[in-house]
Order: structure tokens, then C-alpha cells, then sequence
């Protein structure tokens, strides 16, 4: 009868922490406004773009995601699609096989995320971290939480910007 209640019990609690962990993971997936960027390097004026459109996230079935944006270069419109492949570490993903990383991390407030990538990129090592939203506007406290983190990161935050955003593009299918 021991055995048996103990059983009981243990199946009990492991349901309870199972519902918990569900139901406390939020996934990342839908449109997301950048809100805020840092990196370790300063990026050039003329690499920097003027304005950014939504990004798109999808979740796949098999764990990676796919992001989904469009850029506007030499006055036409292009969309750039990136697959986030899955690694052993939940929150951290690879990009062109491992030659870049990218850490995705949610903040405390809803539907907010830091995405921090990091690779080599001619020889050096190029770090950013991305605030990504749901809304144009910036939360005020998931700012203040990004900005912490940047700096625990080693980023100046000096050097943080809220980019200008711009709607998504329509590229020209040839």
C-alpha cells in the first residue's frame, strides 16, 4: 500500500511540474518590432540601415526557427530569411553551421525577447544583442532590463540605438 501511495504521489507531482514548465515557456513566434541594438564594434554609418521592418518568427516542428524580415538596398526591396537551427542548449541556436550563435532569452515582461548573436566576420569577432518587441514603441521596463543585461555582457551602452522602423517592403519576384 506503501509502494502504491508513493507511486501515486510521485506521478502527481511530476504531472503538477510538467503542467508548470508548459505552461511558464513562452515561445517565440509571430511579428517583432527591433527596439533597441548594441554590439561591441561601431558599426559605420553607411553600413548602418536607416530603418527596420518587422520581423517574422516561426517555430518549426523540428525545434529550429525561421526569421523573416525585409531590407531595402540600392532602392529595392529584398527579404532575408535566416533558420535558426537548434542546438543541445534550449535557448541557443546556430546559423550557416556554426559559425554563428545566437542565444535567444526572454525578459519579464510578455512577449519580449534579447536576442544576442556572436561570429566571426572577417577575421573578427562581431557581437550584438537585439531588444525585439511587439510593439513599435519600446517598454520602458523591458529597456531598463535590456540595458542591465548589455552591460553584465560587457556592451557599451553608450553605444545602444532604437533603430527607426519602417512597414515591411514587397520584393520583386524575377
Amino acid at each position: 500500500m506503501k509502494i502504491l501511495f508513493l507511486t501515486i504521489a510521485l506521478s502527481l507531482f511530476s504531472i503538477l511540474q510538467a503542467e508548470e514548465s508548459t505552461s511558464s515557456k513562452e515561445a517565440v513566434e509571430g511579428t517583432y518590432y527591433i527596439n533597441a541594438i548594441v554590439g561591441n564594434k561601431e558599426i559605420p554609418e553607411e553600413k548602418k540601415p536607416s530603418a527596420f521592418s518587422p520581423v517574422t518568427i516561426s517555430q518549426l516542428n523540428d525545434g529550429n526557427i525561421d526569421v523573416k524580415f525585409t531590407i531595402r538596398k540600392n532602392g529595392k526591396c529584398k527579404e532575408i530569411k535566416i533558420k535558426l537551427e537548434k542546438t543541445d542548449n534550449p535557448d541557443e541556436f546556430i546559423i550557416k553551421k556554426g559559425k554563428r550563435h545566437v542565444h535567444v532569452m526572454k525578459t519579464s515582461i510578455s512577449n519580449t525577447w534579447i536576442f544576442t548573436c556572436e561570429g566571426m566576420i572577417k577575421g573578427e569577432l562581431i557581437k550584438m544583442a537585439k531588444l525585439l518587441g511587439p510593439n513599435v514603441d519600446v517598454n520602458p521596463e523591458a529597456f531598463k532590463e535590456y540595458q542591465e543585461f548589455v552591460t553584465k555582457k560587457g556592451f557599451n551602452e553608450k553605444k545602444i540605438f532604437s533603430p527607426k522602423q519602417e512597414e515591411a517592403c514587397t520584393p520583386e519576384h524575377n
